[in-house]
């Protein structure tokens, strides 16, 4: 009988139960929901409540310069997505700088410094997860660490080779109307002063687009600070004309 306490074989469990569901049940739904439904809700909604929602497409990507995403939300922000959503308050103050992540930092030292993964943070951050959830990128134990990290190797190769591929691109899916396998393409929030705030989705992307300094990639924008939505308000009342150098504003095209 293990002498691992209750709680502990508890949360292992459950970490494997809903790393199952989304894998098995999650994933494939999204494949069954169009995203010019999503986008009739948001308007509906932004109709209703014009000062809890933008008036940006919450399913557009936005092309961001890696270099611009230099925090990370990611333990703050609700487990919920909040596409779309217009909030204020201090939610964009509790940040955490994003290259010192341990995966992050575990990428730097792999790529740039050539460390074996073994001495980088990520073997520690894999046994973390495992602790805290029962499961690490979908694997139930250590056993798995050296396969996740034969896929950090491949994706690297391949983002030095082709750059950066759309989740859509790679999963067969195509753009609009159809099922949406992009939702976990970089996932962000936008803070008060503009600032793009890694909040889940693509680490390890964002990671090593910034390591070999890709121009731009595609991101996801949930929450928008009210005090940035004003910013918003103000650009689009304005006559046409030259927009702010700011992804959000320029229509996510790279300067």
């Amino acid at each position: 009988m293990s002498d691992e306490p209750a709680p502990g074989r508890l949360r292992r469990v459950r970490g494997r139960l809903v790393d199952a569901f989304r894998r098995r049940v999650g994933r494939p739904a999204t494949g069954h929901v169009p995203v010019d439904a999503l986008r009739t809700y948001h308007r509906l909604r932004r109709r209703l409540y014009p000062r809890r929602y933008t008036d940006a497409d919450p399913f557009a990507l936005v092309w961001t310069e890696p270099e611009r995403i230099r925090h990370s939300v990611l333990e703050s922000a609700p487990p919920y997505a909040q596409w779309g959503r217009v909030v204020d308050g201090d939610w964009d103050r509790a940040r955490e700088p994003f290259d010192e992540r341990p995966v992050a930092r575990a990428i730097d030292q792999r790529f740039r410094e050539g460390r074996a993964w073994a001495e980088t943070p990520l073997r520690a951050h894999f046994a973390d997860q495992l602790e805290r959830f029962g499961t690490a990128w979908g694997h139930p134990s250590m056993a798995g660490f050296d396969e996740r990290c034969a896929r950090i190797d491949r994706l690297y190769e391949s983002m030095r080779a082709d750059g950066y591929r759309l989740q859509s691109e790679l999963r067969g899916g195509t753009d609009v109307g159809t099922p949406v396998p992009r939702f976990d393409e970089i996932n962000v929030d936008v803070g008060r002063e503009g600032e793009v705030l890694w909040r889940s989705y693509g680490q390890h992307r964002l990671a090593i687009a910034k390591l070999l300094g890709l121009e731009a990639v595609p991101t996801l924008v949930h929450r928008r600070h009210a005090e940035w939505q004003a910013v918003r308000d103000a650009v689009c009342e304005r006559p046409a004309g030259r927009r702010p150098d700011h992804p959000d504003l320029r229509g996510g095209v790279p300067a």
